[in-house]
């Protein structure tokens, strides 16, 4: 048999739950997908985009090899893990909301939804592909399995370089070299010592039961920084607490036992403990500069391309950057990669800032503000960035 035909895989049966999940187990945005179907009680049978079925069915759809993917019982398909989650949400298919109803947890947790899907790239990318003697035999298995689930080991560990090394190619576009790495390490251990300060007093970022903040810092937090040998070892080492909550995240159940009769909601009172507060200064003071000077940059470059509607953010589907910007980042400066996707999950911060009271607004910029992320809730681009045909495209301008 020939390697093309081996690597499409013998046929399979798919239609053992209503709901397949096209992802892997070193994806960052998989785990975070898979840890809401799982916690919700979806049920879903996974597979690898390696797969045959990914070629045929998923790829014409989405324009760019992608993951995750929900295909659902109709055949219809879901990609991104907002939309994922937000198809869930509103269909009220699982046992609760992770969205909060109250505007200071709302807020907070779509500020770390953000910087837990998007701010700690930088974090992730490091500890996986710069500790490659203690990594490699486990990612070439793994990123191997990606792209040739079922064959054997030699055809797995022959395609491992073709998936591995466009990946490790975006260390430098993600501003990850000699004179970043001490303020990469620094801020990750900080933030290790948060979460786990925070995980030795509640199980969950917002008490009870996970919400969209859980969802967010669990995708880089898992699936790079607990399964990768190095960070993994690290983690265990540092935040042994917070490794717990990654083990909590992945089932089915609350599985709160040493949190005795924990209540599964969230704090009552619309309330957000120290620890928590210290962490969302941590992204203010991080990543807030970080997401002004991509929008500082998209807009300068809207200014420049004024009939942009309705057109892929960038220049083509598969493709995440728009350019690079320099940025402060713990006494260094960054030179990394703009990425328009940002502004979806921005403008859900700045959204439902817009929809409060006056008086809301004004009781959310005085708490906001001392964690340095007021400038979040009305943070915009000239235009917004929508989605269409599975791609993100731009929008209508800005009010």
């Amino acid at each position: 048999m020939s390697e093309s035909k081996m690597l499409g895989g013998a046929p399979s049966k798919l239609n053992d739950a209503p709901i397949i999940l096209y992802g892997a187990p070193m994806s960052l945005w998989s785990g975070k997908a898979r840890a809401y179907l799982r916690k919700q009680g979806i049920a879903f049978n996974e597979v690898m985009p390696g797969h045959a079925s990914y070629r045929e069915n998923i790829f014409p759809q989405t324009q760019r090899g992608i993951v995750p993917v929900v295909q659902l019982q109709d055949g219809s398909i879901l990609q991104d893990t907002m939309v994922i989650i937000d198809h869930f949400e509103q269909a009220k298919a699982g046992k609760f909301s992770v969205y909060p109803t109250t505007p200071q947890q709302r807020l907070s947790a779509l500020v770390l939804d953000l910087f837990g899907s998007e701010g700690l790239l930088k974090v992730a990318m490091h500890y996986r592909w710069n500790f490659l003697d203690y990594n490699e035999a486990f990612l070439r298995s793994e990123f191997g399995d990606h792209i040739a689930p079922g064959q054997s080991p030699d055809v797995i560990q022959k395609m491992a370089d073709k998936v591995m090394k466009p990946m490790q190619a975006y260390l430098p576009l993600l501003g990850i070299n000699e004179s970043t790495i001490p303020a990469i390490e620094a801020q990750y251990l900080e933030l290790l010592s948060l979460l786990n300060n925070h995980f030795e007093q509640h199980p969950y970022l917002l008490g009870g039961q996970p919400s969209v903040a859980d969802y967010g810092l669990f995708a880089p937090l898992y699936a790079h920084l607990s399964r990768d040998p190095y960070p993994g070892l690290l983690m265990k080492q540092q935040a042994p607490r917070l490794y717990r909550w990654i083990e909590r995240m992945n089932a089915e159940n609350a599985d709160t036992p040493e949190f005795g009769d924990c209540e599964t909601e969230y704090f009552s009172a619309d309330t957000i403990p120290d620890t928590l507060q210290a962490l969302l200064a941590l992204v203010g003071r991080d990543f807030v500069p970080e997401i002004k000077q991509a929008v500082a940059h998209i807009n300068t470059w809207l200014a420049e391309h004024p009939d942009v509607e309705g057109q892929c953010v960038t220049e083509k589907p598969r493709l995440k950057m728009l350019g690079q910007m320099d940025y402060p980042f713990r006494g260094t400066t960054v030179t990394g990669m703009v990425i328009p996707y940002q502004l979806l999950m921005l403008q859900r911060i700045t959204d439902f800032y817009g929809q409060l009271t006056q008086a809301e607004q004004q009781g959310m910029a005085d708490f906001f503000e001392p964690l340095g992320l007021a400038d979040l809730l009305t943070l915009t681009a000239a235009r917004r960035v929508e989605r269409a045909n599975h791609i993100e495209v731009w929008g209508r301008t800005s009010n």
